[in-house]
C-alpha cells in the first residue's frame, strides 16, 4: 500500500512524496516549480492523475493567491487563476456553500472573501471580482504595541475557520483575540470576538466536531486556552476557567521558553478528546538569544509535539505527554483523514517524518519514515494527496 504527500514553503519546488508503508519509506517522485514562498496549499479536487489545488505566497507588500494543477502522469503542475492579496497571506479556506475563499492576511491584518467558481469536476478557478475585505481596528493602539513588544505591533491575522452557522473565526497573534465575523453571501460583518489572555499570540484553532469548543494555541505563550461558544457571538466573550496547559516539553527550563514558538494544533477526526501541538525552535535557543546562559551544550534530535489528553466534556486537561520528532523547527503538522497517519516537516532541517497513531486515547505515536536526503530546506506545510 502507498499514497502521496505534497511538500510547499518557502523553497523553490512544490515536491510530491511516495510513501510505502510495507517498506517503510518515503521517496521523492517530481519537483515542481513553485511561487515564492508557498507556505500554505489545499487539494480542492482530484480526477484521474490530476489534482486541482490552491495555494498562496507569502509577500511584504502584496501576496498572491492561486489555483493550479498538478497532472501527476505528465509531470506538469500549471497555475490556472491568480488573484493579489494584502501583505502576507497566511492561510485560507473555502468556505461551506463553495463560493468564495476565506483568506487571512498576517501583515495586511486582514479578512477577506475571495470569489471563485468551480466545475463539474471540481476544479476551482479564482472569479476576477473585487475581493470583500475587513480590517479589524488593533486593540493595543492607543499603547502602540501589545504585551510582546515586538510580536504585537498590529494585527497579525494566522488563520480563518468556519462553523456550520456560517460565522468565521480569525485567530489574530497580533491583538490576542479570535475574531468573528457573520458571512452572508460574499459580505462581511465583525459581530465579536474571543478574548485570549494578554500575550497569548492566537495562532491556530479548531473546533469540536460539536462546535461547542474552540481550542486555541497561543504562538507566544504555549498555552492552549478553550472557548464556549454554545452562546450568541458577543465582545470579548473570555476563556473556559482553568484550562491552559502548557505545551513546552519539560526539559526546557521556564526561562528559555520565550525563545520558542508553538506551532499548529489539531484534533483526531475520530478519536475524541485528544489534542495534538507542535513546538518549534527547541534546537535553535541559543543560536536565537546568544546572550542567555545555561542552555544545554547537548541538542535534541528534533522539535517536540505535545499530546492532550481530554476530560470527557472537553473542558479540562487530563494529562500533557510529549512525542519527540527528528526534525528541526516543525512549521507544517498534517493527520490523514482516517487518522491513522500523521506527517510533519522541520522548516530548518530533518525534512519529512510520518508516525502512526494508535492506542485507545490516540496518544501513542510510532515513526513509520523520514525523509530529508535530497529536499531543499524552508518546508512549511505537507498534504496528504
Amino acid at each position: 500500500m502507498s499514497c502521496k504527500l505534497l511538500l510547499s514553503g518557502d523553497r523553490n519546488n512544490f515536491t510530491t512524496l511516495a510513501l510505502d508503508f510495507d517498506r517503510k519509506k518515503l521517496s521523492i517522485l517530481a519537483d515542481y516549480p513553485a511561487p515564492c514562498n508557498a507556505s500554505w496549499i489545499e487539494r480542492s479536487s482530484s480526477q484521474w492523475s490530476v489534482d486541482h489545488l490552491v495555494g498562496l505566497s507569502e509577500g511584504i507588500e502584496a501576496g498572491l493567491l492561486y489555483s493550479f494543477d498538478i497532472d501527476h502522469a505528465q509531470e506538469t503542475c500549471k497555475i490556472t487563476s491568480q488573484q493579489a492579496t494584502l501583505g502576507a497571506p497566511g492561510h485560507f479556506i473555502t468556505v461551506r456553500d463553495g463560493s468564495a475563499l476565506a483568506l487571512g492576511t498576517y501583515l495586511g491584518g486582514s479578512v477577506a472573501l475571495y470569489p471563485i467558481s468551480t466545475d463539474k469536476t471540481g476544479k476551482l478557478l479564482l472569479k476576477d471580482a473585487p475581493r470583500c475585505e475587513i480590517l479589524p481596528e488593533f486593540p493595543y493602539k492607543s499603547e502602540g504595541h501589545g504585551p510582546n513588544h515586538v510580536r504585537q505591533r498590529q494585527c497579525h491575522i494566522h488563520q480563518v475557520l468556519e462553523d456550520s452557522r456560517g460565522l468565521l473565526y480569525a485567530p489574530d497573534l497580533g491583538s490576542d483575540r479570535v475574531w468573528i465575523f457573520r458571512r452572508d453571501g460574499l459580505k462581511l460583518d465583525l459581530c465579536g470576538w474571543l478574548q485570549c489572555p494578554p500575550g497569548t499570540g492566537a495562532r491556530h484553532a479548531v473546533l469540536t466536531p460539536d462546535e461547542r469548543i474552540m481550542y486555541v494555541i497561543g504562538e507566544l505563550s504555549h498555552t492552549v486556552v478553550a472557548f464556549d461558544l454554545s452562546n450568541a457571538p458577543t465582545n470579548g466573550i473570555l476563556p473556559i476557567d482553568g484550562f491552559a496547559p502548557n505545551v513546552i516539553p519539560p526539559t526546557v527550563r521556564p526561562h528559555h521558553q520565550f525563545m520558542m514558538d508553538s506551532a499548529e494544533i489539531c484534533l483526531h477526526p475520530i478519536i475524541r478528546n485528544v489534542l495534538y501541538v507542535s513546538n518549534r525552535w527547541e534546537r535553535q535557543i541559543a543560536q536565537r538569544e546568544p546572550h542567555l546562559k545555561d542552555v544545554p551544550k547537548e541538542l535534541p534530535p528534533g522539535d517536540d509535539v505535545a499530546i492532550i489528553l481530554l476530560s470527557e466534556d472537553g473542558r479540562k486537561a487530563r494529562e500533557v505527554k510529549h512525542v519527540r520528532t527528528n526534525v528541526d523547527v516543525i512549521r507544517g503538522m498534517r493527520l490523514s483523514d482516517d487518522g491513522k497517519y500523521v506527517a510533519v516537516v522541520g522548516q530548518e532541517g530533518g525534512g519529512v517524518e510520518v508516525y502512526e497513531i494508535s492506542g485507545e486515547n490516540g496518544d501513542v505515536w510510532a515513526l513509520v519514515a523520514g525523509l530529508e536526503e535530497g529536499l531543499e530546506s524552508g518546508i512549511k506545510h505537507v498534504i496528504w494527496l
